[in-house]
């Protein structure tokens, strides 16, 4: 297999591209460090060194992002040297650390604050076709925006270098929590629910973040923090300025955002695309290189690398990372199935998924459309002629014609994975399917594997492994890309009645819990006794993916009311 650059297409330096302005690498070695990266003694602080270990595994705070979060009170170089002073005499006690840092350092969070969007009204009339009680629920969720719309202080912009806060022109909507930046693949479910919110001035903002970070760094990180700058996620841009486009008609926008949309394309084919044998077309896969723990789970990092040899830890703690990328961190998806799963058996960059090469097949039509839809003829042609040719990969190497099924291929084995997980349904709507492909094919291998049963959806692998991106967890994106998937195919009664439970789940957990929209759900309770767990942190409440899954999910299908199926909670009460 090769693996790196597909042919005719730039690429960005490797060394280069995470620098600011893309300085080149033959003035690399005429220059300081914090001449090429401005952040490069911020990073010493919450990306790598002495204090970041010290804090991290001296559990001063029950989250490991806590302290990463944390803007300076000084200059980071003054920091740096105040603490190289402290601890130059050997091991610091907790209460001597603990002081430092609340001198030090300022609560997460405090970069930032609240802002009204300008384009938020308190109705949406178009809401008003919704069946009750989805109606006024739809409502109470579309008055969140401004509780989760942030921007960075006016007083901070001039010492950025005292936080891991990436500065972004426009105001930006969190995914709440813990969640205090921009995240990459969330932004599209957020963007769609700001579109059927009417706010598209919001959304057209967002869209212009992220543009701004391919601008600074050639890809966009998985949230606009110092500690991402070693990995992307999910590459969703090109679906949300389609969507805008859609729903705008602004074809000066797009034709704006296209060159951006390639760059970030030549990002992933210079840095994960991989030619597996028997192909001379790539496919693409999540990969990170990494030296050390992530900053933001440092200690849960460290833990996990404890349980293999040193030699190998880096290669782990890259697969960690790899997994983080992909949003799902963390699955036994990422582990052989042979294996009784365990954290450290992650090997992420061992897998082609299903998913990232769905979504940047899709990414290639869309690309074609919008050319089209500009009258650049010759363009399109290109981006559908590899559009086409991937197709065709990814039924060779993912599709099992036996099992009416895409899997993810194992590196290793030369062979597809065979264990569902929802992702693998993410060609359903990306329109990557081959030619004579019938979905039927794929619920009947749903409803052998009884997949379609569970009352709040379907949930996100069948193995119960105790993390969250598996049973019986599900999520909003995946569901809402399953939903509007089958739609697309053509299976409107099964994409509604999985939009009914959905919601439904989503509306009761609601109601239980006074108003919180969460980030996961459990699928085997339609009543919400049931609580999603697993991961390294609590379930978090806001939430900006879920909130805009239900408003879209609802403009799609205004007719829906709440199901009527019992719940097994309910039942085993009785």
């Amino acid at each position: 297999m090769s693996i790196g650059r597909w042919a005719g297409f730039r690429c960005f330096s490797s060394a280069a591209w995470l620098r600011k302005g893309h300085i080149p690498l033959s003035a690399s070695h005429q220059m300081e460090p914090e001449q090429l990266d401005p952040h490069h003694h911020t990073r010493s602080i919450f990306c790598h060194g002495s204090l970041l270990h010290a804090v991290q595994t001296a559990n001063l705070f029950h989250d490991s992002k806590h302290f990463v979060d944390m803007p300076l009170t000084h200059d980071p170089d003054v920091v740096l040297n105040r603490w190289n002073k402290l601890s130059e005499n050997g091991q610091i006690d907790a209460d001597t650390l603990a002081a430092f840092v609340s001198e030090y350092f300022d609560p997460p969070g405090s970069e930032l604050e609240c802002v009204y969007p300008l384009d938020y009204t308190d109705k949406v009339d178009s809401f008003l076709s919704f069946k009750s009680p989805f109606k006024e629920w739809a409502q109470q969720i579309h008055s969140k925006w401004p509780v989760l719309t942030r921007k960075i202080k006016e007083e901070v912009l001039d010492r950025t270098n005292r936080c891991t806060l990436i500065p972004l022109p426009y105001p930006f909507v969190v995914p709440g929590g813990r969640f205090r930046e921009l995240y990459y693949w969330d932004s599209f479910f957020t963007i769609k629910g700001l579109l059927a919110s009417k706010m598209y001035s919001t959304a057209r903002g967002m869209i212009l973040n992220m543009k701004s970070l391919i601008d600074r760094f050639g890809f966009i990180p998985n949230g606009n923090r110092v500690y991402y700058l070693n990995r992307s996620q999910p590459p969703l841009l090109t679906w949300c300025v389609h969507s805008y486009f859609q729903s705008t008609g602004d074809a000066e926008f797009a034709r704006e955002l296209l060159p951006t949309l390639l760059k970030e394309l030549h990002f992933f084919d210079a840095y994960r695309s991989i030619v597996v044998d028997g192909s001379t077309v790539p496919l693409y896969r999540f990969k990170v290189d990494a030296q050390g723990p992530r900053p933001e789970s440092y200690r849960e990092d460290m833990h996990t690398a404890s349980n293999v040899p040193e030699d190998d830890r880096c290669r782990l703690y890259g697969d960690i990372a790899a997994a983080a990328e992909s949003g799902r961190d963390f699955s036994s998806r990422w582990a052989s199935p042979s294996q009784s799963f365990q954290l450290h058996n992650t090997r992420t960059q061992d897998f082609i998924p299903v998913d990232l090469n769905a979504i940047i097949c899709m990414n290639l039509r869309l690309i074609a459309d919008m050319y089209k839809a500009l009258d650049e003829g010759e363009n399109a042609g290109q981006y559908e002629i590899r559009w086409q040719e991937m197709k065709k990969e990814m039924h060779r190497l993912f599709w099992s014609e036996s099992e009416g099924m895409w899997f993810d291929y194992d590196l290793q084995s030369g062979k597809r994975s065979h264990r569902f997980y929802d992702s693998h349904l993410l060609p359903l709507y990306a329109e990557c399917t081959h030619e004579g492909f019938q979905v039927s094919r794929v619920i009947d291998y749903l409803t052998r594997h009884s997949l379609l049963g569970e009352p709040g959806g379907i949930p996100s692998s069948t193995v119960p492994s105790g993390e969250q991106w598996d049973f019986p967890n599900a999520w909003a994106p995946i569901m809402w890309l399953i939903i509007q998937g089958l739609r697309k195919s053509g299976a409107t009664d099964l994409s509604e009645k999985l939009a009914e439970k959905w919601l439904t789940r989503n509306m009761n957990e609601w109601r239980r819990s006074g108003g919180k929209m969460l980030e996961k759900y459990d699928v085997t309770s339609l009543c919400g006794r049931a609580k999603a767990t697993g991961g390294e942190y609590e379930v978090q409440e806001g939430f900006g993916w879920t909130n805009g899954v239900v408003l879209d999910l609802l403009v799609t299908y205004p007719h829906l009311e709440p199901t009527n199926e019992k719940c097994p909670c309910c039942e085993m009460l009785n």
